[in-house]
């Protein structure tokens, strides 16, 4: 296994960038997923990292080894594509073998007839098979080594996939979408056999996914891309809670993070007319946003910091999301509430809203983390 690193890497397709200059590592062992949405770069970095692209400028280097200019076969790198490629006229022992035949046998004892009476072809075959059981035992799909894969689920496809992709003993793993094509049940059951296998096999994964969900679960640190640059890489703990960066804070989280704008007069700061007690440290002011996340809003009967109506309620058995219109604008926030404050929140009610002063973050115009502004106590409560 070896880590992974990518050095200023540009792609251009003619007049459009898609990359800007990336630069990532990766340790050895880690799990990294690049997240983004469609069209952000994330898969041709993917593709530039196995080889499948070729860089406009920049470098990709695997372990100690710089490969910009190494084919793809080369590089000791196994690809699980979302379309899962396997062959249909093989049997699953047969898919999974193939990189294995292909890497360990000479084109004669590739050979159906020939290849069987070629020096050193039985006990290539025998390695082969031996290699195929291990991953088949690893991945639980035995029983399946004798079917095709028109005969698989496609949970089991995916499967057969990461079979394919573990007997070539990779210096690491890169997987592009692997569960797009899964239904929901299947997709969380999948993600967690994906993130136990990273834990039995210690091997480096880069995971591609437009799924904040599926990154936040499996991975030690998350990419997230935007208009081909990373904008934030850090540990799904990081990336929620102290993003960089207010598209960061949008795209990760659902509900997304409530925006508000806060006002500003001189040194005073208000949010809806209302003063915040605040704090500076050796930062001057500008305009500024503050992002609360659903959890950091309460529900408050007495001295709310502001108040609105119920628009719209998502019962999700074990939490309650409530839009909150908060004035004729079209402003609203995401409020998540547990199932006992349900009577609390009734479609057209006016309720009262409180925040933890301490989740807030303070975003300037641009969008760019102020983190030397800080909240101290909220608005100054409403007097009734």
């Amino acid at each position: 296994m070896a880590g992974l690193e990518v050095t200023s890497l540009t792609k251009q397709f003619g007049e459009t960038r898609v990359l800007k200059g990336v630069t990532l590592g990766i340790a050895d062992g880690e799990f990294v997923s690049l997240v983004g949405p469609s069209g952000c770069g994330k898969s041709t970095l993917l593709r530039i990292i196995a080889g499948l692209e070729t860089a406009n400028s920049g470098t990709v280097t695997i372990g100690k080894a710089e490969v910009t200019n190494t084919r793809a076969a080369d590089r000791n790198l196994s690809m699980v594509f979302q379309s899962y490629a396997l062959y249909p006229h093989l049997t699953v022992a047969q898919n999974i073998a193939v990189p294995l035949r292909m890497r360990e046998m000479t084109s004669l004892q590739r050979v159906p007839v020939i290849g069987g009476v070629m020096p050193g072809a039985r006990r290539q075959k025998h390695s082969i098979a031996q290699s195929v059981a291990r991953a088949a035992d690893m991945l639980e799909i035995g029983p399946l080594l004798g079917r095709k894969p028109g005969q698989l689920s496609g949970g089991q496809r995916q499967r057969v996939a990461l079979g394919r992709a573990l007997v070539r003993d990779p210096a690491a793993f890169l997987l592009d979408e692997p569960l797009s094509n899964l239904d929901a049940k299947l997709r969380v059951q999948t993600r967690t056999e994906i993130a136990e296998l990273h834990r039995k096999l210690g091997a480096t994964f880069v995971y591609v996914t437009h799924d904040q969900v599926e990154a936040m679960t499996m991975s030690d640190r998350i990419a997230v891309m935007m208009d081909g640059e990373i904008l934030q890489c850090a540990t799904p703990e990081i990336i929620y809670e102290d993003p960089d960066d207010i598209r960061v804070a949008e795209f990760i989280g659902s509900p997304k993070i409530n925006i508000l704008p806060i006002e500003q007069s001189g040194a005073e700061l208000s949010l809806f007319g209302r003063p915040l007690k605040w704090r500076e440290i050796g930062e001057s002011t500008r305009a500024m946003q503050m992002g609360l996340r659903p959890e950091a809003l309460r529900l408050t009967q007495s001295a709310p910091h502001f108040k609105g109506r119920v628009a719209h309620i998502e019962n999700l058995g074990a939490e309650i999301f409530a839009q909150i219109a908060l004035n004729d604008e079209g402003l609203r926030v995401t409020l998540r509430a547990s199932p006992a404050e349900r009577p609390l929140i009734e479609l057209g009610a006016e309720v009262g809203l409180g925040f933890d002063a301490a989740a807030a973050l303070i975003f300037d115009a641009d969008g760019k983390r102020m983190r030397k502004i800080e909240i101290i106590a909220g608005l100054t409560p409403e007097v009734a």
